[in-house]
């Protein structure tokens, strides 16, 4: 019997990246590969003239998008398996209309940002980065009372903005901690923020009024768009945390940059709406900002992961079993 064949749509620079010698390896035993030196630029015309053969296609960041032309030229093809996150890059209405099964490792992602939020609220809790900043400068002790004073999450409310795969994950971590978490995501039932050890709350507002720490984990699009305003801010408790690794289209820049200027509350930035932003923006000099540029992801060994996750999908798909991560049409309306 003739082995599904699979195409590497992957550059050259993030092949070796994702996919390890192990779990290469598993993939030789389950396909045929048709490629496992791809080259530099994942362009059209590298897709017009190797998709043509492939039962499945293994993109990621800066591949070509799948048109029309493309998929016209690729009539084996059944399966796109991103090994990235967001798929939007690559799928078009064509993708769609021809009902090709799309497969996601974004998941893979959520691991990574999950455990840097837990890891930069646990350390602006306690005043971390401005008390190693002062002791630098002398001082000892006096840095733990800035912004409002440190504290922990011991019996307090934290909240999470949007129960995506990051949301969910985060959830999970702060199980390990004896704090009330409480969500917010109009796509989330009470049931399962309860499943998921969460109190669902129907309003930002209430979210940020009730909760001393907050991290925005919602996706990136049109519908969350400035859905942060001063307002929310304005209604964070005094000595607050607020932690962004979501996007940089959620907040209303202006109005968050204002209520930051006030000193009563701390946020630890992954992104913002420019990156990098401007080398006079305030993010950079405000004293309650801990700027990072854009690592709360897989910037590392966790890329090794999402080829796991890529194998995973390829795996149930020769096998004919229910796919772990599927991306649909319907579905990627909610999804960054």
């Amino acid at each position: 019997m003739k082995k599904t064949r699979l195409l590497f749509a992957v550059n050259r620079h993030w092949y070796p990246t994702l996919f390890s010698a192990a779990e290469l390896e598993r993939l030789r035993g389950i396909v045929e590969l048709l490629n496992e030196d791809p080259p530099s630029v994942i362009d059209k015309n590298f897709l017009l003239e190797n998709l043509p053969d492939a039962d499945i296609v293994v993109t990621s960041w800066d591949t070509a998008n799948l048109d029309a032309e493309i998929l016209a030229a690729a009539p084996r093809l059944q399966l796109v398996c991103h090994a990235a996150g967001s798929v939007r890059p690559v799928v078009s209405d064509a993708l769609w209309q021809r009902g090709l099964r799309v497969t996601s490792a974004a998941p893979a992602i959520s691991h990574g940002v999950a455990e840097f939020c837990l890891g930069m609220i646990l350390m602006a809790t306690k005043r971390v980065f401005w008390s190693a900043q002062a002791v630098r400068q002398g001082y000892w002790q006096e840095a733990s009372s800035s912004f409002g004073g440190l504290f922990e999450l011991y019996q307090q409310n934290v909240g999470i903005v949007g129960a995506g795969y990051i949301g969910k994950h985060l959830s999970r971590l702060f199980g390990n901690f004896d704090c009330q978490v409480y969500v917010y995501d109009p796509y989330l039932s009470v049931d399962e923020a309860k499943s998921l050890g969460c109190q669902k709350v129907e309003t930002l507002e209430e979210l940020f009024s009730q909760c001393r720490v907050v991290s925005l984990n919602a996706p990136s699009n049109e519908g969350t768009r400035h859905m942060l305003r001063g307002h929310h801010f304005a209604a964070l408790p005094t000595g607050a945390v607020f932690v962004n690794t979501a996007g940089s289209i959620q907040i209303h820049e202006a109005e968050f940059v204002e209520e930051l200027k006030k000193g009563r509350f701390v946020a630890c930035l992954d992104r913002c709406e420019t990156e990098p932003c401007p080398l006079d923006h305030p993010y950079r000099t405000l004293p309650n900002v801990i700027l990072t540029p854009h690592i709360a992801g897989v910037a590392a060994e966790n890329r090794f992961r999402i080829g796991t996750f890529a194998v995973n999908e390829v795996e149930a798909f020769v096998q004919e079993k229910p796919f772990i991560h599927e991306v649909t049409k319907e579905k990627l309306a909610t999804m960054a």
